[in-house]
């Protein structure tokens, strides 16, 4: 009996010590560490300053509370391709940024990634407005004044980039007549082209239309809003509406369609829109490089899980950003990419003529 109690006892023991043991060891993967953030953009960004905002935030969430260093990879996808080439897989090392799916999937230059090849710790969504000035003849009064328009001057940041493809796409799949002039290098220089009237129309970032067209020309009548572009759910295909980030008569893309044609979108333009705001639309992923160990994964994860509801973060973020974005973990970030290259040849076709204009 005594021997049978014994065993017993001891079984409990030996369990209770091995959980004790692999919390603490856990806990030393990170402990002393520090964790290089590459950023695909050059420093002082909108992309560098969320990065900075998240992970300093994050840090305080992983067990042995390493440091989290910014490094910054400018040139498109050469920080993607240090990932994927150069990036030792140790947990040391994550990047934090859009994984440029359109660029890939057209076989843009320089691309050497496949982004179904890193492993994934989340993602975040961000959000666009398009805008128009009042003055494009025939004259703006509401959004439906669009179809009337010809030739419109819209302009972007650079071919293939994210500006420019929503506005184009939109345009496109409206049937609006237009020209588009790229090249202006950043939100600032597209301000001064519009409201020089260089330029009609363009869309901005959430932080853009906030810090440059909300309370100007937005406000005073110069511009109009025409639509917001938000992600598709890779699931179910419908729109992820944000209802309160934007005034009232800021609409989703999909609604305003609507509102301006009077029915729901389709063609091969629509299709090429629709897969673009379903993927490019989460600029906010944080991967690491195939191999990592799951332990840095799982601590990982579990961080860019607890951020979101991070009472710091939250009043910092909304400061910088005017916004929280939708945030996903694990799993839920990766149907994002596991799902990207479901989109059908036409659609395809037509969204490389307007990631590379001009290549055969």
């Amino acid at each position: 009996m005594n021997s049978g109690k014994v065993l017993i006892r001891s079984t409990i023991l030996a369990a209770a010590a091995a959980v004790v043991w692999a919390l603490p060891a856990q806990a030393q993967f990170y402990s002393g560490k520090t964790i290089d953030v590459v950023v695909p953009a050059g420093a002082g960004g909108g992309l560098t300053r969320s990065a900075r905002t998240f992970t300093n935030h994050m840090k305080n969430h992983i067990a042995g509370k390493p440091k989290m260093v910014i490094r910054n990879i400018p040139g498109g996808t050469k920080g993607h391709n240090f990932m994927a080439e150069k990036a030792k897989p140790d947990g040391m090392t994550i990047m934090w940024g859009p994984l440029f799916f359109a660029t890939v999937m057209a076989g843009g230059p320089g691309v050497r990634y496949d982004p179904s090849k890193f492993e994934i710790i989340g993602t975040g969504n961000s959000s666009f407005v398009s805008l128009i000035r009042a003055d494009t003849p025939p004259g703006m009064k509401t959004i439906s004044d669009l179809t009337k328009a010809s030739n419109v001057v819209t302009g972007g940041i650079r071919p293939g980039g994210l500006l420019d493809m929503l506005h184009q796409l939109s345009f496109d799949a409206l049937g609006v007549s237009y020209r588009h002039v790229t090249g202006f290098r950043g939100q600032p220089k597209m301000n001064a082209a519009i409201r020089s009237k260089e330029i009609q129309a363009l869309t901005t970032g959430h932080p853009g239309y906030h810090a440059f067209y909300r309370e100007t020309i937005l406000k005073d009548g110069t511009a109009l809003p025409l639509f917001y572009h938000s992600p598709f759910d890779p699931k179910t295909g419908e729109p992820i509406r944000l209802p309160g980030r934007y005034p009232a008569n800021i609409k989703h893309f999909v609604d305003a369609y609507k509102d301006i044609k009077g029915g729901s979108p389709s063609g091969t333009a629509w299709e090429a829109y629709k897969w673009l705001a379903s993927y490019e639309t989460w600029p906010y992923f944080i991967v690491a490089p195939e191999g990592t160990p799951k332990a840095a994964i799982d601590a990982l994860r579990a961080a860019h899980a607890a951020v979101p509801n991070d009472p710091g973060f939250k009043s910092e973020w909304t400061k910088q950003f005017r916004d929280i974005p939708i945030f996903r973990t694990g799993e839920a970030a990766a149907v994002v990419i596991d799902t990207h290259k479901k989109i059908s040849p036409a659609a395809l076709a037509f969204l490389k003529k307007t990631v590379a204009p001009g290549k055969k």
